[in-house]
């Protein structure tokens, strides 16, 4: 079980879950030992899942863990922002839930948002351990990104990010938009810290993702930069207007 561990108060691990009924005891088993010595909350949001997902977590009656249900499919940013608004923690931890992403690298990343005063630490995926028809997409999605704002940020798509309290509280994730947190944070003037995490092949399950996502991505893009774009320039108009 998670406890306390000194340097801070109290974390969020925040886990959004879609059909990883399979997954659910071997993820908190692994994140109850990698957080071993920190007072943590586990929140567990089964996005709409159809295969005894939440039914599960509650067999596991973990004193640490709280569950968020939603009945219907809501898609990842939904799930994740339910998720975030419910955790008190100081700091916030995302993973995906299908163990691809490595509980054991959530202290060391803990200790570097702390100690560097970083407002997001996020994940490179190292030796990814992802099919062609998950690889490819995503590497294309980061080139695109890349291409299209001149920000070297590596690995949009990697789940297992690490933010300040504050920082993930500003976030506004709807349709697809998780897959932008770094730039979202990055636009509006966060401080980022990108660093090599593990990266595990999927035990269980199947993933949601394949080559459809590159048009997805292309359009989420240009609609995050359009918005934004908008929002500097109302910014901008608004310091010229003189009371």
């Amino acid at each position: 079980m998670c406890s306390f561990q000194s340097d801070f108060k109290l974390i969020s691990i925040v886990v959004p879950l879609y059909n990883e009924v399979k997954n659910i005891r071997p993820l908190v088993m692994a994140i109850d030992g990698a957080m071993r010595g920190y007072y943590c909350e586990i929140i567990l949001i089964n996005d709409g899942s159809t295969d005894g997902t939440a039914a599960e977590i509650q067999q596991l009656n973990h004193p640490k863990i709280k569950l968020i249900d939603l009945q219907k499919n809501q898609g990842q940013s939904l799930a994740l922002a339910a998720g975030i608004e419910l955790a008190q923690g100081d700091y916030i931890v995302t993973l995906d839930g299908d163990l691809q992403n490595d509980p054991k690298d959530i202290p060391w990343m803990l200790s570097k948002a702390k100690a560097e005063q970083w407002d997001l630490v996020t994940g490179i995926r190292q030796q990814r351990k992802d099919s062609f028809l998950k690889t490819v997409p995503s590497k294309v999605a980061n080139y695109i990104i890349r291409k299209a704002t001149n920000i070297k940020l590596r690995d949009q798509g990697c789940g297992l990010k690490v933010f300040t309290n504050t920082t993930a509280k500003k976030l506004h994730l709807y349709d697809q938009m998780h897959r932008y947190i770094p730039l979202i944070i990055y636009l509006n003037g966060g401080r980022i810290l990108q660093v090599p995490v593990r990266h595990n092949p999927r035990l269980f399950g199947s993933s949601k993702y394949g080559l459809e996502r590159i048009f997805k991505v292309i359009y989420d893009l240009v609609v995050l930069m359009y918005r934004h774009r908008l929002s500097q320039k109302s910014k901008k108009n608004s310091k010229l207007v003189k009371s």
